[in-house]
């Protein structure tokens, strides 16, 4: 004898909850921000479904109630959590941060950026080391320790590291650094689009490594040699060189295309070690000087002598193109 079998009420129950929760969140009574806490509830997902399809077609209204009761945790979830100490990754919060050069000669900065959007610029007319208006979410930490060696980091923390959530795409990160002293400065750029704007910073160290986001930098030159070291990820990678350098580029690359940019011929020396499986397309001013194919070592006619000269090493190109404009 066939046991009866029910069309299972679930989906339909499950339907009616979510515009229940849009509802709710449209009359303000769920606070849109903390919308961002149903990532978190993904397990849950798994949970009813599973009980669906083991007791579910067995009884309509057993089907019925795993998803009310289901619907239910939710919303109990979006409205109560932050009271009930859950996870706020969600909401975002903005911060000003002003950080007084007072007696410092050098600093070393780091910079964790997020996901959002990011922009490092120069100072002008400005007594702070660091000024930066930040919006986030989770948890921001900035420490800043010395007077005449600066010590600076500056991270988000995020609650729970497997999700990355954003419900406000103007978000932001605005950070600007003093020209006035030498930096050692090292920047991870997480997975936004950023735009570093170096072009007048007194650099004695730079490394940067970038995730998935699209990198724009302008690095800029300097009485006194440094080196500047950037890792490239699978986001397109743009860096403009200034007229004359005094510093060496140390390039890996990764997935992403890479491109140089100029301001036509420069005194540079350029070395390929490794060309990796992308393309690489070079300025008809650069000359071989040794090596066959994509790799080797190219220098421009002003290269000799120059007194501030570039050089650019490429450990690794990966797989992404390489250009030079």
């Amino acid at each position: 004898m066939h046991q009866k079998s029910y069309r299972s009420l679930f989906w339909p129950v499950l339907l009616i909850g979510v515009g229940v929760i849009w509802l709710l969140s449209n009359l303000g009574v769920i606070p849109p921000q903390n919308l961002a806490m149903l990532v978190n509830l993904w397990p849950l997902i798994l949970i009813v479904i599973g009980l669906d399809l083991l007791i579910g077609r067995r009884s309509a209204l057993t089907g019925a109630l795993v998803a009310v009761v289901a619907v239910g945790i939710a919303v109990v979830v979006l409205i109560a959590g932050p009271a009930l100490g859950l996870s706020t990754s969600g909401v975002l919060r903005h911060e000003s941060i002003r950080d007084p050069l007072r007696e410092a000669a050098h600093a070393e900065i780091t910079l964790n950026l997020s996901s959002q959007p990011a922009r490092i610029y120069p100072l002008s007319n400005s007594t702070n080391l660091l000024e930066a208006e930040i919006d986030y979410f989770g948890e921001l930490r900035y420490t800043s320790n010395g007077e005449r060696l600066r010590r600076i980091r500056l991270q988000r923390i995020q609650p729970n590291p497997s999700l990355n959530f954003s419900v406000d795409p103007t978000a932001r990160w605005d950070i600007g650094l003093t020209p006035a002293i030498p930096l050692e400065l090292t920047i991870d750029a997480s997975s936004g689009s950023a735009e570093f704007d170096l072009s007048s910073l007194q650099l004695t160290s730079l490394v940067i490594d970038q995730s998935s986001g699209r990198l724009q930098i302008q690095l800029p030159s300097s009485a006194t040699a440094y080196t500047a070291k950037i890792n490239g990820g699978s986001g397109s990678l743009q860096i403009t060189l200034p007229k004359e350098g005094n510093f060496t580029l140390r390039l890996e690359g990764s997935s992403g295309a890479i491109q140089i940019r100029t301001a036509g011929e420069i005194p540079l020396r350029l070395e390929i070690r490794d060309d990796g499986s992308g393309s690489v397309n070079l300025p008809a001013w650069l000359n071989r000087i040794s090596g066959r194919d994509k790799e080797g070592v190219w220098e421009s006619a002003s290269y000799s002598g120059a007194s501030n000269p570039i050089v650019i090493i490429c450990e690794d190109l990966g797989s992404g193109s390489f250009t030079i404009r």
